[in-house]
């Protein structure tokens, strides 16, 4: 009789539909997301980025993440490419999720540093104007405010809005970016 018992119980156990477990502590993930500066309508300016983050308490997540930009300063005609290599590290604070937390917002705060690059490293533009400073090393501070929406179980779909200064770039101290990525949590 408690065979049949255990044997019912395993079979009822098995059956129930089990919800994964999402943003426990220690559980890593790997995200990508391409980002665009808001006030640059005429040309295609962007930022590609890809990196890790760790879970840490109550959905809060240690971040750490290697981006490149490319964004055109317009002249005489002319457009000088600039691009930017950066690090950004930081903490995400869980801010509100569902019950279920498949929807969540988050508010990030991080450091930057990296190095900005213009007119491809070449002084001279075509018109024989000479660009002072055309490679700095920059860094500075980042805000980010994002939703983040699972997909599954282990992928998360990000909106992200991002407020930056930068200290010594030569496109101004603070940049603006509106994005969007994936994340695969494993």
């Amino acid at each position: 009789m408690n065979k049949i018992f255990l044997a019912i119980i395993f079979i009822i156990t098995m059956s129930i539909e089990t919800l994964a477990q999402q943003m426990i502590p220690n559980q890593k993930g790997f995200e990508i997301s391409y980002s665009v500066f808001p006030q640059s309508p005429e040309k295609h300016n962007y930022a590609l980025g890809a990196g890790v983050i760790s879970y840490t308490k109550n959905g809060n997540y240690l971040f750490g993440l290697a981006e490149y930009s490319r964004k055109y300063y317009e002249y005489a005609h002319y457009d000088i490419p600039i691009d930017t290599f950066l690090f950004n590290g930081g903490y995400s604070l869980y801010v509100w999720g569902d019950l279920m937390r498949n929807v969540n917002v988050n508010l990030g705060l991080g450091g930057l540093a990296g190095y900005e690059q213009i007119n491809r490293g070449n002084e001279m533009i075509y018109d024989g104007s000479i660009i002072n400073a055309t490679e700095n090393f920059i860094y500075g501070a980042s805000g980010k405010l994002s939703l983040e929406s699972y997909l599954t179980d282990h992928l998360v779909f990000l909106v992200n809005g991002q407020l930056r200064y930068l200290q010594k770039s030569q496109l101004g101290e603070f940049h603006a970016l509106f994005g969007f990525g994936l994340r695969f949590n494993f």
